[in-house]
């Protein structure tokens, strides 16, 4: 996504102006999970979806609920931003009464995953006791998913094979024919989604007369009248509410009909009456704003930089040197300058500045680089790292462009926390201003080497040279206030084992244990290998000879060669094994996973459990070779009782003739059902239930 896109669209055609619609945001959609995602990706791909909305002209939310999602996660948005519903086909002449209607089958309608509610679902039905209901049939019409590390379809057959009433799985139905299944009589559908903004197939049930019941997640009772629909919703997000409210409408054996809100009916007018508007406004206004932006194009002044620049140096050779209205391009030594016909694109950033920190709070913009194979790679929150696609190189800095009267300002040399100028640094002091920072969305600097090559700086891990220590650390945090209630907000901020936080050089260190197992079963323990720094992120776990078979931080990589190559012998599976000092009747364990066997014969995994010397498969699978991208990435979850001395496999066999592959492990986590209390508690705390 191009944070910078409201910025760019202004060099465009005059009267242009960018309007946003939020709904499934990246971030947003990971609600329901049971421990938040914290990784880089997550962190960068939400910062992206921040910037765009707060850059933007304006933002245009199809429900309220949203608007106010994002506000109280601290997004700002433009001054106007208000809701205008999406529009719903035949909303506008849907029925304006409500139908009472017969129902005995509940069908449960959507994508057939847990996100949607369906082991919840399922929990509800396994609570309804049919002899004391006069009829009761089950219905499940969705797109396939995945389920506990099974197709959906699959897990459904198993999981109601016993159940006493009649069951219907339809996978996979073109939605035509969906719709014809829950028009029939008799049929209620039971909404269960953990996760909605304003759910289209619950307005389309309106306009079909599709009698349901759903969860007041959301903006689900934007939908319609909530008062007068208060019998079609289930305030609490449970299995036992669900049973208590399906239980007395199969009783009854009756339930009405809902009727769209007025707002969705006319929501093709409120959309057509916004567009009139912003004709009649722009129409004059918005071309001289363009036209004076572009004839207010200013010089920059270029500061070059040295290796190891000193802070306090840099903001006394421009500070009182400058006029305060000026715009400085702090240039690092790795990057080049572009030809004079770029110069144009840096200027017009730099003519947009000011007007920007004043509408936008925006205090610098920095910009990405051509690199020298040819890729282009950019900064972003939260490193500000330039990265070199897979391989684990980067660069510290970037070319930053800010208003010398911020930059004198707010750069907090004097402080003495940060001897050599980063780029990160006086980004982080801007924030603390409340000023952001953003990137251009537009390659115009060439980057001529890595300074930081080869130090494990991964995309997805915040490099060991940027994590502070001691007072260095603390010294950076925000108000008293902030570190409170981000304490109170996260009770539950550590696993009780975790496999990528616990990578040592060490066996047995915490728990964790690497090894290989040759193809006559016969195990043997590796060898650490340290890599060109000494931190771990560049280490690796290996044979003791020259095999391909190794663990890394990041991967498991088994190796399959003839002449006894693999840590002398033919083949040699890798594993981590975690050895239990955990006492929990309720744990959760939870693998993370990237495969991507494009070479050799393919992979299999396979996740084993022993206790008291016997063991069980929690889950194998076989990958085989494809050329196809991206690669297959899985999460498996299993709640296990779990005692001392107990030990987790997770194991990665080759297929023959194999160097090339291996799995990308996330993480393999294990948390403590006291852990897992918590987060729930909180979960309802935070929804109201």
């Amino acid at each position: 996504m191009q944070q910078l896109a409201a910025l760019v669209s202004m060099r465009g055609k005059p009267g242009r102006r960018l309007i946003v619609e939020p709904h499934g945001g990246h971030y947003w959609s990971t609600q329901g999970t049971r421990q938040r995602p914290t990784d880089l990706f997550t962190l960068r791909i939400d910062d992206h979806e921040r910037l765009t909305m707060h850059l933007a002209d304006d933002v245009k939310s199809p429900s309220a609920y949203m608007l106010a999602h994002l506000r109280q996660r601290g997004w700002r948005l433009p001054p106007a931003a208000s809701v205008i519903p999406n529009i719903v086909p035949q909303a506008a002449t849907s029925a304006d009464n409500r139908q009472l209607k017969p129902v005995w089958q509940i069908a449960f309608f959507g994508r057939l995953e847990e996100r949607k509610g369906l082991k919840l679902f399922c929990d509800a039905m396994e609570m309804l006791d049919i002899s004391t209901l006069p009829r009761i049939e089950v219905i499940f019409i969705g797109g396939e998913a995945q389920v506990d590390m099974l197709p959906s379809v699959k897990y459904l057959n198993t999981r109601t094979a016993g159940w006493p009433m009649p069951v219907t799985i339809y996978g996979g139905l073109p939605r035509a024919a969906a719709l014809a299944i829950l028009r029939t009589e008799g049929v209620m559908v039971a909404f269960t989604s953990l996760v909605e903004n304003l759910p289209f197939a619950l307005a389309e049930a309106c306009i079909e007369e599709i009698p349901f019941v759903t969860f007041n997640v959301g903006g689900v009772s934007e939908l319609f009248d909530a008062d007068v629909h208060a019998d079609v919703i289930v305030e609490n997000v449970s299995a036992l509410a669900l049973f208590d409210r399906l239980e007395a409408i199969l009783r009854q054996g009756t339930l009405q009909t809902s009727v769209l809100h007025p707002a969705i009916k006319n929501s093709a007018d409120l959309w057509h009456l916004f567009h009139v508007n912003q004709d009649l406004s722009e129409h004059h206004r918005q071309p001289k704003r363009v036209a004076i932006a572009r004839a207010d194009a200013r010089p920059v002044e270029v500061v070059r930089l040295a290796a190891d620049h000193s802070s306090k140096t840099l903001k006394q050779d421009v500070c009182g040197h400058l006029a305060d209205d000026s715009v400085l391009l702090l240039l690092p030594p790795e990057y080049s300058m572009p030809p004079a016909s770029d110069m144009g694109i840096i200027e017009y950033v730099a003519s947009q500045l000011p007007r920007l920190s004043k509408s936008r709070f925006l205090g610098a913009v920095v910009f990405g680089a051509m690199l020298p194979d040819d890729r282009v790679s950019y900064p972003t929150s939260p490193t500000w790292i330039i990265y070199h696609g897979s391989e684990p190189l980067c660069v510290e800095n970037s070319p930053l462009l800010i208003l010398t009267k911020f930059f004198c300002s707010n750069f907090l040399a004097e402080a003495g926390d940060f001897n050599v100028y980063k780029t990160w640094v006086l980004i982080h002091h801007l924030r603390m201003a409340g000023l952001v920072t953003t990137s251009f969305p537009e390659p115009v600097f060439t980057l001529n080497n890595f300074s930081q090559a080869d130090t494990g700086c991964l995309a997805d891990r915040i490099p060991a040279f940027r994590k502070l220590e001691g007072d260095l650390a603390s010294n950076q945090m925000g108000i008293s206030e902030q570190v409170l209630i981000s304490q109170h907000l996260a009770p539950v901020t550590h696993p009780a084992a975790s496999f990528r936080s616990s990578f040592d050089k060490f066996q047995g260190q915490h728990g964790w244990q690497y090894i290989a197992v040759d193809e006559h079963g016969a195990e043997k323990g590796l060898v650490w290998e340290t890599g060109d720094t000494p931190t771990t992120e560049d280490g690796k776990w290996v044979c003791n000879d020259s095999s391909q078979a190794f663990i890394s931080q990041t991967t498991l990589h088994p190796c399959s060669l003839p002449n006894h190559d693999c840590c002398q012998a033919t083949t040699a599976a890798v594993g981590v094994r975690y050895v239990s000092n955990l006492w929990d009747e309720a744990a959760l364990v939870e693998i993370t996973f990237e495969v991507w066997p494009t070479c050799g014969d393919g992979l299999s995994l396979h996740f084993i459990l022993t206790q008291n010397n016997s063991s069980s498969v929690l889950f194998s699978k076989v990958f085989p070779a494809l050329d196809v991208s991206p690669p297959h990435r899985e999460t498996f979850e299993k709640v296990l009782a779990i005692f001392p001395g107990d030990s987790l496999l997770f194991l990665v066999q080759p297929g023959a003739n194999h160097d090339c592959d291996g799995v990308y492990v996330h993480d393999i986590k294990i948390w403590q059902s006291e852990a897992k209390q918590i987060f729930h508690s909180t979960h309802e705390l935070i929804s109201g239930q």
